[in-house]
């Protein structure tokens, strides 16, 4: 049996939950561990591939965290997975101890983003060492990036023999049967305009992600009120799924012209239909699915110039890079995108091939897939 550990339900079901139904579909014994959140029940309902529950994600009181680790490795060693792999970087210290105690002998790391590369002094070094540890405990680590693997051998955090990334990058990729592209078009785009009571001929962006600092939140906000200035005559709209108006107004004090604060979103097809661009003002990210998503729609994106984006977006051919903390450089993306609708479309229809060349989740699963026959792991039948 091979575990896969990921602790939040909702990045269980986005993200890990195809890899497992892929994985036991080439005939892999796979299931996943996550965390009973009892808050998040209709994401666990949601999960329909074998799961089991346990208690592993970190804290900063270390009895809580030592009890998790002597229960984990008790179970580790009644069931003894042929591997585990985990999922995230709080998440994934305690289940790999836990594997290390309890032998089990392919341990895999799969880093989704190095947060540590977002901030300075003791955080980072905290931050640091919480991957240092991951990849310690580990026998064979991941990143979704190219640029991640790259800063995580460069900050020595782990050996080049030792990590990989697959492809392009990316946990899953995308599922290109449900993003088709025809659910994008322009007939679609109009179609979902007006079922919003938005004119076809708005600047739409869309933003995904909560009103967080690491997000880049208050970088968004400062970003649209200069884009305001610049354009006053302009009819423009910035949605932001997974914020509400009160997030808006206790971060920038009201809520500015033009935003349209949607609150928690669970189906964004439509708003991918009815935007011109995706944006995503993050400090630190890992391959992040609101621009996969955006760019599987076919639309241009604008997000900030870090390791993980980077490897995503190619500045002027399918999107536009802006320096993280720079809300001058959002706003300058955001005019020129609006001034040049051509540019607009072009830059999206480049990111869609980008998806369908490198992020089909087919290609990223036949990645894992041969991977895991790499690096020795067996299917049933092979067993």
């Amino acid at each position: 049996m091979i575990i896969h550990f990921i602790h939040y339900p909702v990045s269980a079901k986005r993200f890990v939950e195809p890899l497992v139904n892929i994985l036991n579909s080439a005939g892999f014994d796979v299931e996943m561990w996550l965390e009973n959140r009892r808050t998040l029940a209709d994401f666990i309902s949601a999960i329909s591939c074998p799961k089991q529950f346990a208690e592993f994600d970190i804290s900063a009181n270390p009895l809580p965290a030592i009890m998790n680790i002597f229960k984990l490795t008790r179970r580790l060693k009644d069931v003894k997975p042929s591997a585990v792999h985990c999922h995230q970087s709080r998440a994934s210290f305690i289940p790999l101890f836990s594997a290390l105690l309890a032998k089990v002998p392919v341990r895999i790391y799969h880093n989704h983003g190095a947060p540590y590369l977002g901030y300075k002094g003791p955080k980072r070094w905290g931050l640091w060492l919480l991957e240092f540890f991951n990849c310690l405990f580990s026998t064979h680590v991941l990143t979704v990036t190219p640029t991640i693997r790259e800063k995580m051998i460069e900050s020595r955090i782990v050996s080049e023999k030792k990590v990989r990334c697959l492809g392009a990058g990316s946990v899953c990729g995308v599922d290109l049967d449900e993003f088709r592209i025809e659910k994008f078009n322009g007939q679609m785009r109009d179609k979902e305009r007006r079922r919003l009571s938005m004119g076809t001929d708005d600047f739409v962006v869309l933003y995904i992600g909560r009103p967080f600092r690491r997000k880049g939140f208050g970088t968004l906000l400062e970003a649209w009120k200069i884009f305001c200035q610049l354009q006053p005559n302009a009819k423009k709209i910035l949605l932001t799924a997974g914020c509400d108006l009160k997030d808006i107004v206790e971060s920038a004090g009201l809520c500015p012209t033009g935003i349209v604060p949607l609150g928690y979103v669970a189906e964004l097809h439509q708003y991918y239909a009815a935007c011109d661009v995706v944006t995503l003002p993050s400090r630190h990210e890992g391959m992040p699915y609101s621009l996969l998503e955006g760019a599987a729609a076919g639309r241009a994106l604008a997000a900030s110039n870090i390791p993980g984006i980077d490897s995503l977006i190619r500045h002027n051919q399918n999107g536009l890079l802006a320096e993280p903390k720079s809300p001058k450089e959002f706003a300058e993306a955001f005019n020129l995108l609006y001034t040049k609708p051509q540019l607009r479309m072009e830059l999206g229809a480049n990111a869609r091939k980008d998806i369908e060349k490198h992020f089909d989740r087919k290609i990223c699963g036949e990645l894992l897939i041969d991977y895991y026959y790499n690096i020795g792991l067996k299917t049933k039948n092979d067993s």
